[in-house]
């Protein structure tokens, strides 16, 4: 890697959130994507399971909303499973930053997720169905997150949740920080890459 964790401009806190955590070096992914997205810029990063990707958004986007660059972010991915683990691991980056996070899967209490949701938290981690759920209810607006990342889009292809995501990004403000993830990029992926992304940088 060109950099280490502590080359990067991220606020104090989160270092050290990182140090106990155990990292030092960070994986290729991580390398290249972190400096693009503490600037603010679109990525389609290229990226399986297991490479640090969930690190390499939750990090910069930890530090863009404590330095008030963005104000809500939101996370969508494929499974409950998946949303569970982003959940986890922004519970260790965000020690001790005073912000909140709400899970928002299926097969869990659509109502506690209303009162969570009401709290305003700045993470909202979901999965397609759940989400548009909410949106129906009037519980959550897709309008007010100015951070948006689809995580794991070939998988969201795969499971038939292409309608879903073109639906979410059509209520999305216009002015956003837009992050694309995908193991790989198929054809029908790349028409919901050009209506979501503004001038990107790829990274793998």
């Amino acid at each position: 890697p060109k950099n280490t964790f502590a080359d990067f401009a991220i606020e104090n806190q989160i270092k050290q959130n990182i140090i106990e955590k155990g990292y030092i070096n960070p994986t290729p992914i991580q390398d290249e994507a972190i400096p693009y997205l503490l600037e603010g810029r679109d990525i389609i990063a290229t990226a399986n399971t297991g490479t640090g990707k969930t690190a390499a958004f939750l990090i910069p986007l930890i530090n863009n909303i404590l330095t008030k660059k963005t104000t809500r972010v939101l996370i969508i991915a494929p499974t409950r499973e998946l949303a569970g683990q982003i959940n986890e691991e922004l519970k260790v980056f965000k020690t001790k930053t005073g912000l909140y996070s709400t899970l928002c899967i299926g097969g869990s209490s659509i109502y506690i997720q209303e009162r969570e949701l009401n709290k305003n938290p700045q993470f909202v981690i979901g999965t397609p169905g759940r989400l548009i759920d909410l949106e129906n209810n009037r519980i959550i607006n897709f309008n007010k997150f100015d951070s948006i990342v689809l995580d794991e889009v070939d998988s969201m292809l795969d499971m038939g949740f292409i309608n879903d995501i073109k639906y979410i990004i059509q209520r999305l403000p216009k002015k956003r920080h837009s992050l694309f993830f995908s193991a790989t990029i198929p054809k029908a992926i790349k028409n919901i890459m050009d209506e979501f992304l503004q001038n990107p940088v790829s990274v793998s």
